[in-house]
């Protein structure tokens, strides 16, 4: 059986967030504006510049530190493509980026 509640911690850091556009080999880097104490959670949505393209956009996280995040996007190819079914995204596809973390 769980004990009494603790009182209530102190108020946290707002999370950040930002919008950031790919470079042309369809990474994301985000250099946050202040550092964390630890890698913060970081989360990463692609936003599909062309909508009517069946091929599909997919994110992945290549490195969290405290003071970045890199986050790729790769474009599905709807067919195996050299042994690949995705390639790297385009320049300009707009990355929406959000952390959760304590601040430095």
């Amino acid at each position: 059986m769980p004990g009494p509640q603790g009182p209530p911690g102190p108020p946290g850091a707002p999370p950040a967030a930002k919008v950031v556009n790919t470079a042309a080999d369809g990474r994301a880097t985000w250099v946050f504006s202040q550092a964390f104490t630890q890698p913060p959670v970081i989360s990463a949505l692609a936003v599909d510049p062309d909508p009517s393209d069946s091929r599909g956009l997919f994110v992945t996280l290549e490195a969290v530190t405290t003071t970045q995040a890199v986050a790729r996007v790769w474009q599905s190819t709807g067919v195996l493509l050299g042994g690949q079914t995705a390639v790297p995204a385009a320049a300009g596809v707009k990355v929406h980026l959000f952390a959760v973390g304590t601040l430095a």
